[in-house]
Formats: C-alpha cells, sequence, structure tokens
C-alpha cells in the first residue's frame, strides 16, 4: 500500500501527471470504460482536483449509458466476466447509488431495475431487490446501509466489490414487509420491456 508522501511525489512527478493526463485523453477518446476508470480511480489517489475528477466521471457516464443503450436495443445482457461490461455496470450502479443518496428515489430504483435486469449474473441481479425495495419505498440511503447493508462484512472480490451485495439477516423481513412494494416496482419493469 503506497503511503501519502508517495502520493506527493506522484503529484510532484511531471512524467507521471503528463503520463496520466495521456492516458485519460486516450481512454476518452477510444470510449474505453476500463481506462477512464483507472484513470479516475488513480486521481481520486492523489487527490486531484474535483474538476479533474467531475470531467473523467462524466466521461464515464456518458460512455456507460451509451453502452447501455445499445446493450437495450440489441436486447443482450451484461457478462460480469467482460470486463468493459463489469465496469460499465459499476458506473451505471455508481450512478444509481448517488442518485439514491440524493434521496432522487424514482431515478434510483429505475436504475437498480435496470442493473436487476440487463445483468447476466445472478449475484447482481439478487443485489438489485433490497436496492429496488429500499428506494422504491423510500428508505433514506443511510438507513439502508445502517439497516441492511452488511457493512463489516463486504464482498471483497475483484468482481462484487464495486457493488453492495451482503446484507444482514434483517433484509429478510424487510424483503417480506416490501414485497408488494417491490412487486410494484418489477411490474413496472415488465411494462417498460413490452
Amino acid at each position: 500500500m503506497m503511503q501519502t508522501g508517495e502520493f506527493e511525489d506522484l503529484k510532484k512527478n511531471p512524467e507521471f501527471m503528463m503520463e496520466l493526463a495521456n492516458k485519460e485523453e486516450k481512454a476518452v477518446k477510444a470510449k474505453d470504460i476500463v481506462g477512464m476508470y483507472d484513470v479516475l480511480d488513480t486521481s481520486v489517489m492523489l487527490d486531484l482536483s474535483s474538476e479533474r475528477l467531475d470531467r473523467i466521471y462524466t466521461e464515464i457516464l456518458q460512455t456507460v449509458f451509451d453502452r447501455l443503450a445499445e446493450k437495450l436495443s440489441a436486447q443482450e445482457f451484461f457478462d460480469i466476466g467482460d470486463k468493459r461490461d463489469l465496469y460499465t455496470m459499476r458506473g451505471i450502479y455508481e450512478h444509481g447509488i448517488e442518485r439514491y443518496s440524493d434521496n432522487d428515489f424514482k431515478g434510483a430504483k429505475e436504475i437498480f431495475l435496470i442493473l436487476h435486469h440487463t445483468a447476466n449474473d445472478e449475484t447482481i441481479s439478487k443485489a438489485m431487490m433490497p436496492h429496488i425495495a429500499a428506494a422504491a419505498s423510500q428508505m433514506k440511503f443511510d438507513d439502508f446501509i445502517d439497516e441492511l447493508v452488511d457493512v463489516d462484512n463486504p464482498n471483497q472480490s475483484e468482481t462484487y466489490g464495486f457493488f453492495l451485495t451482503n446484507f444482514k439477516p434483517s433484509v429478510e423481513g424487510f424483503m417480506k414487509e416490501k414485497s408488494e412494494v417491490l412487486q410494484g416496482a418489477l411490474n413496472e419493469l415488465e411494462t417498460l420491456k413490452k
């Protein structure tokens, strides 16, 4: 693990910073979602300006939703084994979490529904169910985290580490209690699919 001083040294290294800028430019031009996330993650670790982070994140979101539109029109699923698909799902999910934490319950619910439907992966698809139920019932994001997510036991795998997939036992009672709300949300999805 790098130390804070090492990050500062990298920030002051003009060759490294030029290389990072070139990598960003290439990734954006190629619409390389994995490359863009690599630049974003590095930029976050280096604590670069929020303007720069926002610019990269905006490019990521645009690319992610372009890829989502392609998948939906081709009626294809995201394959979690494909790194481009995994990082596209990461982008969609992070946007959903961002919406949810901003109390945009409807927007968050729709994004979680899309992930539930388009992920060709049982773990992700299943993990979206509590997300959908919580957003559809307008449960505050902090309450969702505190009451349902097993924060002491996060999924550490390289594949699922970007998503909240581990829940507390209390999620079962919550899902039973919110079954009608969840069913209503899933019915909306069925209507959209037609």
